[in-house]
């Protein structure tokens, strides 16, 4: 009876194992739309050999363990593009609202200085006229009005951009803790022989939004954890322990530090990626250099302005006098804040100096002043219009290149996903196919239990 009892218990172990493929392969199918999940196969086995009578009998199969498919040199790359991908993209929406600042419309800075200079070409026809004079003057407090709404746009924006940063670092710090304890329930289930394949798709989809926000790097030890660090190397999680992310207000905005327990690091955006490097890079770099154009200018053109006026006599005979008054802020630089500091100085049309002297009809001030408005007086290169144009032109070409990188990098994301889904992927057609295979050798582990318990039955029937 021992021939018949062993082969009952290898269709025992067969039909287990078959129902283990089957078990698998429909986990398989109910998850082929699930985002993050790696087909899983069953790593088969034989069961070592009896030895007896001088041969060696198979004693069947059995189910060694679960695997997960995976593809370390895609994930790679993938994580690396998403990186790239998650730095454009934050940029896009802060780029476009700065273009509609900087629009190129009838109503922009541009017309706004057109029309101030215009104002003084009128008085040089009629400069005693008192109703030019009030249009000069009405000119240049729309100028001012548009020099202050830009400036504030774009501190706005600043501002968006740094709530947009500091919003985001409750969310990071929560996925840094999940990656943190996946290492801890991988470490410790795999220990036991077990593959934690649902805890590995958890971490690694975890830790490509991480590449997305902050441009991680991780790396995975010989136990199973997963270390995370940014691109300089400062850590972000080691084993079982994440380190956090946080913000201190400042004057100019939050400045990030990395909180490692005992000691805390600054971190800016030459120490990240993805979402985070992008946003910093607008906040501390291009609105501030933009912010800076716009400041020139608009020093410039009132320090030109006031330069001609000063020389000038007023009705009322006042000499001396700038048109333009500033509030500078202070900066580094003598024009700093100068966009948001502008106002006309001038408090009545008489002081309007229209001309060099007093006289009726002494236009030569206002004529000066009208050829101001062509006058190479940006870098020597540009007028106050092509200045504010070149400013525009950047901006749409930063734009336009930032949409440019999003759409390349997106398709080769979309490339990359598509052939780790290929090679790590639920493939239906696959599954259906290994469905009637492990069917058909369910089926037969069940005749061969049949079977042997038929001649089990013939063996006792013979002792009755």
């Amino acid at each position: 009876m021992s021939g018949l009892t062993d082969a009952l218990n290898l269709g025992k172990t067969s039909l287990a194992t078959h129902q283990t493929l089957l078990d698998v392969t429909g986990n398989n199918i109910a998850n082929v739309n699930t985002d993050g999940y790696s087909r899983q196969s069953v790593d088969l086995g034989t069961v070592p050999a009896l030895n007896f009578r001088g041969f060696q009998i198979g004693r069947g199969v059995t189910a060694n363990n679960i695997q997960r498919a995976e593809d370390t040199f895609l994930n790679r790359q993938i994580l690396d593009k998403n990186s790239g991908l998650g730095e454009q993209s934050a940029q896009t929406t802060p780029l476009a609202e700065m273009e509609t600042i900087f629009n190129l419309g009838n109503d922009n800075l541009t017309a706004k200085i057109d029309q101030f200079f215009d104002g003084w070409e009128q008085l040089s026809v009629t400069p005693d006229g008192s109703v030019e004079r009030d249009t000069v003057l009405q000119y240049g407090t729309l100028l001012a009005d548009s020099f202050h709404s830009m400036s504030q746009d774009l501190a706005d924006l600043s501002s968006q951009v740094d709530e947009a940063l500091t919003s985001k670092l409750a969310e990071i710090n929560q996925k840094l803790a999940q990656v943190a304890d996946y290492n801890q329930r991988i470490t410790t289930l795999e220990s036991t022989g077990i593959n934690a394949n649902a805890d590995r798709d958890g971490r690694d989809a975890l830790l490509e939004e991480l590449s997305f926000s902050l441009g991680t790097q991780s790396y995975e030890n010989n136990d199973g954890n997963v270390s995370v660090q940014l691109p300089t190397g400062l850590p972000l999680i080691s084993g079982n322990r994440a380190f956090s992310l946080e913000a201190t207000a400042t004057a100019t905005g939050s400045e990030l530090q990395l909180n490692l327990g005992t000691t805390t690091r600054p971190v800016d955006a030459n120490g990240l990626g993805g979402e985070f490097k992008g946003l910093l890079n607008l906040r501390d770099q291009f609105i501030p250099q933009v912010q800076d154009n716009l400041d020139r200018l608009a020093y410039t053109l009132s320090t030109e302005v006031n330069t001609l006026h000063a020389g000038g006599t007023g009705l009322d005979g006042s000499t001396g006098q700038d048109f333009f008054s500033l509030s500078i802020s202070g900066g580094a630089d003598p024009w700093s804040g100068a966009a948001a500091g502008i106002e006309v100085a001038l408090t009545a049309s008489n002081q309007v100096a229209a001309g060099q002297s007093s006289a009726v009809g002494d236009n030569t001030n206002a004529l000066l002043m009208t050829e101001l408005k062509n006058a190479k007086t940006m870098d020597g290169a540009h007028s106050f219009g092509t200045f504010y144009a070149k400013i525009a032109s950047d901006i749409g070409l930063e734009s336009a290149q930032n949409q440019l990188s999003v759409t390349g990098l997106e398709d080769t994301m979309l490339q990359l996903e598509n052939l780790r889904d290929s090679k790590v992927g639920v493939s239906l057609e696959e599954e259906m196919i290994n469905l009637i295979q492990y069917q058909r050798g369910f089926e037969a582990s069940a005749k061969l239990l049949t079977t042997v318990d038929e001649m089990m039955d013939t063996v006792l029937s013979l002792k009755r």
